[in-house]
């Protein structure tokens, strides 16, 4: 299967090149999750992956849909939330350009457990449970790949329930940061500029609080010169008293 040109113009540098999925997928940043099947079985699931577009708010799914597959975020990125009766949000996890995301709903064909969004244009793979699970079963090296991937997803949400239910918000906030520094920073005359594109609402989505606490304890921590921010950029001008905050 070919992926529409236009999509790879768009996305991919405006590569000229037709490139087949394998290829594109090989392009990513992140594709340990193929590189567990030979290639022959690598071939077979890929083959029968189809490709959509969404919108920055389209829904790609809800809690609960039925409908079982994988997706890998070819270009864009997703929200992973979950949506309290109340109406708070608490934001579970991000999916950038280049990593799968619904494992678990691919393996055992459950419903959904969170909300999926797209947070900016969005181009997906999809790989269905029915296509995909016959080539699993044939390969228990893969098997056991994935359930070291899926126990790995496990303890980060772990630590992501020890951060909101166990620490106060400056701890929980100076280790959302330092997480933050270590996936989406740069270092730049001595510091760390966070470029996550994450609004104060979100940051507080993510630790469970309203975005006006988040404001005030950055304030906080830029009036103590741990870091500063600019626009959406928050820079981190004193890393190490971050750590001694995060404990």
């Amino acid at each position: 299967m070919i992926i529409d040109q236009r999509i790879l113009n768009k996305h991919l540098n405006n590569d000229p090149a037709s490139l087949s999925v394998q290829s594109l997928v090989d392009r990513l940043q992140y594709n340990d999750f193929f590189r567990l099947f030979p290639p022959d079985m690598r071939d077979a699931i890929l083959a029968k992956a189809t490709h959509k577009t969404y919108q920055s708010g389209d829904m790609i799914y809800q809690r609960g849909d039925a409908e079982a597959y994988m997706g890998v975020v070819i270009s864009g990125r997703l929200r992973m939330t979950l949506n309290a009766p109340d109406g708070r949000v608490m934001l579970i996890g991000l999916a950038e350009t280049g990593e799968v995301f619904g494992e678990t709903v691919l393996l055992d064909g459950l419903p959904r457990t969170t909300d999926a969004v797209a947070d900016t244009e969005t181009v997906l793979m999809i790989i269905r449970h029915a296509d995909f699970i016959p080539t699993l079963k044939s390969n228990p090296d893969a098997m056991f790949g994935i359930i070291k991937m899926l126990c790995h997803r496990l303890r980060v949400y772990l630590d992501i329930i020890d951060l909101i239910a166990l620490q106060n918000l400056s701890k929980r906030l100076a280790r959302l940061l330092l997480q933050l520094a270590g996936d989406y920073g740069t270092e730049e005359n001595n510091q760390i500029v966070i470029r996550a594109k994450l609004s104060q609402a979100s940051i507080g989505q993510k630790l469970a609080t309203s975005r006006e606490s988040i404001n005030k304890q950055l304030k906080s921590f830029a009036e103590s010169g741990l870091i500063s921010m600019k626009g959406d950029e928050i820079i981190l001008r004193d890393a190490e008293g971050l750590h001694k905050i995060a404990g």
